[in-house]
């Protein structure tokens, strides 16, 4: 057995021989803890121009902070790994993520609510900030009360977030 690792994201891989009858299917899957995440940056025409719009540090923050937005709702959430699984990131998680200063995670967090790509919700007795569906969205479908949260923003911008 062969071994390889990334140079880019440093994960290891193996080379591995299947031997099967023409009539089998072989279907490889992740061990269970690690979920695989769904998460896309929209690529239609208008969601490029609004993308395109974000200065490469914004793009960056955004990107960096996607992979925690939970399924449907697009709740920026802990994992275990950053924050508690579950409970809503705080500015301070967001910026150990996004690997910058926490006042420059505050800046383009103001920055993001102010272009409406982030949102303040409440969940339970928290706050939790949303991505905006027109931005970025981790699972196949927007749950109705995040199309609510971004109800204003999906209607001017005359888009179906879950279209795509």
């Amino acid at each position: 057995m062969r071994q390889f690792v990334d140079p880019d994201t440093g994960e290891v891989f193996y080379e591995e021989q299947i031997l099967r009858r023409p009539d089998e299917i072989v279907k490889v899957f992740r061990p269970a803890g690690r979920s695989a995440k769904f998460v896309k940056i929209k690529a239609s025409q208008k969601a490029k121009r609004r993308l395109r719009k974000l200065t490469l540090a914004e793009a960056g923050f955004l990107l960096k902070i996607a992979p925690y937005a939970s399924e449907g709702t697009n709740l920026l959430q802990g994992d275990n790994e950053r924050g508690q699984k579950g409970v809503p990131l705080t500015i301070k998680d967001l910026a150990r993520i996004a690997d910058c200063s926490y006042s420059q995670a505050r800046k383009i967090v103001r920055t993001f609510i102010e272009q409406r790509i982030l949102r303040w919700t409440e969940v339970g007795n928290r706050a939790a900030l949303a991505i905006n569906p027109l931005y970025s969205l981790n699972g196949k479908a927007a749950d109705t009360s995040l199309l609510q949260l971004f109800k204003q923003e999906t209607t001017e911008a005359g888009e179906d977030p879950n279209s795509e």
